[in-house]
């Protein structure tokens, strides 16, 4: 039997419709109106409120303050008739959208030309497909059909616009425009004079996109927002078990490529909006190898089990209309290493100047998949590292992305132990990864937490803060031993293949000239937190350079520097990928590093 929900979110009412006793968290999902950070209920953050009785699942993951305040899961939550529940109020989404720019020869991979076009007749009879090649001296092109079908009338409308204005080119009414080309390639064409570049990188958690003036060779505006596919869950294993669920049944259009592809349109359109232009030259997307997967619709089944085999790494350049983004430009995509080696770490080593000569380094991505490059004597080792998605917040008691009231710094305080920072200094709703690591280097500089990660108060005043395994920010807000536990996994697997690659280059630490740090965590962390609890070694906490959204700064030099397609299949060509879980040194190097640092 269906039944009626009411659902309250954002000062809106939404009824959906369910068949009786069926968990809420699908409907909710298909919806897009909550995220499942883990897609199992196992994280305990699907968060509703519903006057409903709790099940046992939800006593052992919620408090009895927020069971009793009316939180519940929608998990665990079943639709029945007349079920109002409303959806908590969250924060918005900090992205990174900054990053380390440096010169580079600028050259955009897509390059206008422009054309003037005789008048067809009797006697030229060419296609105005033809005609347009001829006119831009290309050897073939790349059209969409919706190109194509809009050719016609493009060519009409720029005739008559060259006759109001005397013509153009000769003299004699030709037609007026810019021919855009890949090499020898007609990909597009335009009748404006202003050329923009979308560059977008596709994360797990987030997008963030930048819209550039390729003439002025500038970033004019840039927006970020949290990924549409996490309805589907926090990282990509969950997400390639919808991907594959759905490709086994095929009911309807698959849903997570058309959220990625309805939010990269939506943010396209608001950044033309917002320059007060019509359309791009061209647009470059990266983003680790099962989001580049599911923006095109391509199973992403293989990738999730072992041997780990992607349906492709080639670069590839076709028109974002074709993958549904509303766009005439073309789309080019970068290319990737491996399963777990994305185009996303391809761009962040563009950024890092990879391809150029320089001293050894080490480049970490921390993210739900940490992923390490080590760059020496010009090979480049890389690994990818299951760190889960503790440092983004969702399997911790308290944590949370990068929004407002997160904690975001913690520091010691003489008289009250700790003192701490939120994001957008509003009322502390939780932790996230910066906030995580500075808690856990204080815990241990207090000798709270020992080496081996216990949890145990002392005299100090930071001591007076410890109750219940926990150390206590708010009445609400706690940094407990199962939190420490999470941390310690996670970081035992990063440090760790920092390890096995060093010791496959036969490096030591100290012949590491820099640590390149990407992404946004990367970029607010501490670098002597994440020294003090092992993250990365202590001897380059000074010698940290924070590249920033180092994926979209590579997105956007893949499309704008002179030679960068080759230069990033260079990189791909002198990377060797270590695969962790068949590494024979890597769980010895894994129970190691679980011990944190002692310190005199």
């Amino acid at each position: 039997m269906n039944v009626s929900i009411t659902v309250r979110h954002c000062g809106e009412t939404t009824t959906l419709r369910a068949e009786a006793g069926t968990p809420l968290a699908p409907l909710l999902r298909e919806a897009g109106l909550l995220t499942l950070p883990c897609g199992v209920g196992k994280c305990g953050k699907c968060l509703i409120l519903a006057a409903t009785e709790p099940c046992a699942e939800e006593r052992a993951l919620l408090g009895d303050a927020a069971l009793a305040s009316g939180l519940r899961l929608a998990c665990y939550t079943r639709a029945a008739e007349g079920l109002d529940i409303a959806l908590p109020q969250a924060g918005a989404l900090r992205v990174l959208t900054r990053f380390a720019q440096s010169d580079y020869p600028f050259r955009p991979i897509v390059e206008r030309r422009p054309f003037a076009m005789p008048e067809p007749s009797l006697d030229d009879q060419r296609s105005d497909l033809q005609r347009l090649i001829d006119a831009c001296g290309a050897k073939g092109h790349a059209l969409g059909l919706g190109q194509l079908a809009a050719l016609p009338a493009f060519i009409r409308n720029a005739r008559s616009n060259a006759r109001s204005n005397g013509g153009c080119g000769d003299g004699h009414g030709n037609v007026c425009g810019f021919g855009l080309m890949h090499g020898e390639t007609l990909v597009g064409y335009t009748a404006s004079d202003e050329a923009y570049a979308l560059i977008v990188d596709i994360g797990t958690t987030t997008v963030a996109a930048l819209l550039v003036d390729t003439a002025r060779r500038r970033v004019v505006a840039a927006r970020g927002e949290h990924n549409a596919q996490s309805p589907y869950g926090a990282d990509v294993i969950s997400r390639i078990r919808h991907e594959t669920e759905w490709e086994e049944h095929r009911n309807g259009p698959n849903p997570l490529q058309q959220a990625i592809a309805k939010q990269v349109s939506a943010m396209l359109a608001g950044l033309l909006e917002q320059a007060g232009i019509g359309d791009v030259d061209f647009l470059s997307l990266t983003g680790n190898t099962t989001m580049m997967h599911l923006l095109c619709g391509l199973p992403g089944e293989h990738i999730g089990k072992a041997p780990f085999i992607p349906a492709t790494l080639e670069p590839m350049r076709l028109p974002a209309a074709d993958l549904g983004i509303a766009s005439q430009a073309p789309a080019f995509l970068l290319p990737g290493i491996s399963a777990y080696i994305g185009a996303d770490i391809v761009a962040s080593l563009l950024a890092a100047d990879a391809h150029r000569s320089q001293p050894p380094f080490l480049l970490v991505d921390l993210g739900t998949n940490a992923e390490t490059v080590l760059c020496a004597s010009g090979t480049l080792y890389a690994c990818s590292a299951a760190a889960g998605p503790c440092f983004e917040g969702a399997t911790l008691s308290c944590g949370m992305a990068g929004q407002d009231g997160a904690i975001d710094t913690v520091s010691p305080d003489p008289e009250r132990g700790l003192s701490f920072t939120t994001i957008g200094d509003a009322p502390a709703r939780g932790l996230c990864g910066s906030g995580v690591l500075d808690a856990l280097a204080l815990l241990l500089d207090a000798g709270i937490v020992d080496e081996t990660g216990r949890l145990e108060a002392d005299a100090s005043p930071l001591g007076a803060r410890i109750t219940d395994d926990a150390l206590t920010f708010t009445d609400s807000v706690r940094f407990t031993q199962k939190d420490i536990r999470e941390v310690q996994l996670a970081k035992a697997a990063v440090r760790a293949g920092i390890d096995i690659l060093l010791r496959e280059a036969g490096m030591e630490t100290a012949d590491v000239a820099r640590l390149y740090l990407a992404g946004g965590f990367g970029s607010a962390m501490r670098p002597e937190s994440a020294a003090r609890i092992g993250l990365i070694p202590e001897e380059l906490s000074d010698r940290v350079t924070v590249l920033g959204n180092a994926a979209g700064s590579g997105a956007l030099r893949y499309a704008t520097e002179e030679g960068a397609t080759e230069s990033a299949l260079g990189i791909i060509r002198r990377t060797r990928y270590i695969e962790l879980s068949a590494h024979a040194g890597f769980t010895d190097a894994y129970v190691e590093r679980m011990l944190f640092p002692e310190r005199e």
